[in-house]
């Protein structure tokens, strides 16, 4: 079992937070990462307490996922 697994084992209320940065060297994959996030909301909204996409800067997406367990 990895560290992960074990915390996940605790009983009560919790939350995973995921966290991705993305390389988005063209405006073109900045949409292909937008696009996704809003796949996500349309097709997964209920395993989803929390997502943000966020322009980091020049070429930085930063995507947060929290999911209720």
């Amino acid at each position: 079992m990895n560290a992960i697994d074990e915390l996940k084992t605790i009983s009560g209320k919790k939350h995973v937070v995921t966290s991705i940065e993305y390389d988005c060297p063209s405006e073109d994959k900045e949409d292909e990462v937008f696009e996704t996030v809003r796949g996500i909301l349309k097709h997964h909204l209920d395993e989803v307490a929390k997502i943000t996409y966020d322009l980091e800067s020049e070429g930085k997406v930063k995507v947060e996922v929290t999911q209720n367990l």
